[in-house]
């Protein structure tokens, strides 16, 4: 049996797609960097045991950075579908996390320093919930999710709605917890690493 070939872009594009929590497709996924563990979580515990020789997929590259693993080429795929009208954003009323601005400031950045003082303390910023717009959900219905048996999509579903369900914080905590090498040049590794958190 021939592989069917799919890419990340493809992938971030079947996250946002799949149902979650309910049944309704396109369910909204909150913050930049919740989708960036996500795809993190999806290659390191999913990938292997998820396409029974299928389907193949070229994942973007990952990196220890800031706050965990952090994959440049992901959110240039995402900006990019923001660009062209693809996915859409909507403000919530969740305040901004500390690890979405600094991520979404120094994602195009070359200096890999990090300054507090340079953000405006006064500007008042919410977290994004990523969707696709409905020439995205043509896209995906016709051309990504096909591609899919329907066990992945249960996969993908499940794994989706264990995502959705759980804050940013507990996320990123897990994730170090299960990779701590990833965490090496983290500036908050102390806060999920450290004895009494456990």
């Amino acid at each position: 049996m021939n592989k069917k070939e799919m890419n990340g872009k493809d992938l971030l594009l079947a996250f946002l797609y799949s149902p979650g929590i309910g049944s309704v497709f396109n369910e909204p996924i909150v913050g930049r960097t919740k989708l960036t563990k996500m795809m993190f979580l999806f290659e390191k515990q999913l990938y292997s045991r998820f396409f029974e020789d299928t389907l193949q997929i070229e994942l973007p590259s990952f990196e220890p950075y800031f706050f965990g693993p952090f994959s440049r080429q992901m959110f240039e795929d995402l900006s990019f579908f923001e660009a062209i009208g693809m996915v859409e954003t909507k403000e919530t009323s969740i305040p901004l996390s500390v690890v979405d601005k600094v991520e979404s400031k120094d994602v195009f950045d070359e200096t890999d320093e990090w300054n507090d003082a340079s953000f405006d303390e006064d500007e008042v910023s919410f977290e994004l919930s990523y969707s696709l717009s409905q020439s995205g959900l043509n896209y995906v219905s016709e051309k990504i999710w096909p591609l899919f048996t329907q066990t992945q999509i249960d996969k993908l579903t499940a794994f989706k709605a264990q995502i959705n369900k759980i804050s940013l914080d507990s996320l990123l905590r897990y994730v170090y917890k299960q990779y701590p090498e990833e965490a090496k040049n983290s500036i908050i590794a102390n806060r999920y690493l450290s004895e009494e958190n456990d």
